[in-house]
Parts: C-alpha cells; structure tokens; sequence
C-alpha cells in the first residue's frame, strides 16, 4: 500500500487489495488471496481485521486484540509479536476476503469460528509461534544478510 492506495480508500471508501507476506497465514495467502477493505467508519472493536499505516506508508492487514492505554494492541494471525498502533493509523476495516477462490464475508459464521479460536488462544499460540520461529531461525538461519 502507498499513498495512491490511501487515496483510493478516501476517495472510494474500499480497497481491493492481494497482500503479500505471510503473517495472516492460514487464512490469507499472500500473492493468491485478495482482501476488500473498507474506509473506516467507527472504531474497530476487538476480533476486527484491520488495515494500518506506517510511517513509511506500508500498509499492514493484522487483527485487533484490544485496546489499552490510547492504542490498539493487534497481531497477525501467523505472528507471536503484538504491535501498538495509534488509533490514527488504522485507516480501514477487511469486510471481505478471497480465499482459495472463493469470496468470505467476515460475518460469516465459520470465519467467526476461526477468528475466536486464534484470538482467544493467543496465549497459546504466542508461546508455541514464538518457539516455532526461534528454532527455524536456528536451523536455517534467519535469511538476513
């Protein structure tokens, strides 16, 4: 996302958008699947899965876990790192997702399912994602030159 994106979600109020990376794996593949996100128009609530900015305009689709002290506190689906984020640089809301093929609204009951087990079980999965990544580091190395 740059700024002729942030620009499309104003002026629009949607974005259609193929994420790429892998930190809202399994639900979202990056290159194959595709998001719908929409201009926010209230305050994201806990379970949301929301579109924000950083300071050097890349956008970032993670899922809201709470809010405290002024910031949302949200994390990728596929992610043991929780990130603080201004309210400010929550720009949009995913309403709708492809998957596989097929398109998903996030009232959908099944995806409701899904979203409540990653998200309650965040204590579970932050431990266990953290050991996951330690380790491959340590076997393959962390990638970084």
């Amino acid at each position: 996302m740059g700024k002729a994106q942030l620009e499309l979600l104003e002026r629009d109020g949607k974005y259609l958008s193929v994420p790429s990376g892998i930190s809202q794996w399994p639900m979202i593949k990056g290159g194959r699947d595709a998001v719908l996100i929409q201009k926010l128009e209230e305050p994201p609530k806990r379970y949301d899965l929301v579109m924000y900015v950083r300071p050097n305009l890349q956008g970032v689709i993670h899922r809201v876990m709470y809010f405290k002290d002024g910031r949302y506190v949200i994390c990728g689906d596929n992610c043991w790192r929780l990130e603080y984020v201004k309210p400010e640089q929550v720009k949009g809301i995913v309403t709708e997702f492809c998957h596989k093929g097929k398109w998903y609204k996030t009232d959908n009951f099944m995806y409701q399912m899904y979203v409540h087990l990653w998200t309650d079980f965040l204590f579970v999965k932050r431990p266990l994602f953290y050991l996951r990544d330690k380790t491959v580091r340590k076997w393959f190395g962390s990638g970084k030159k």
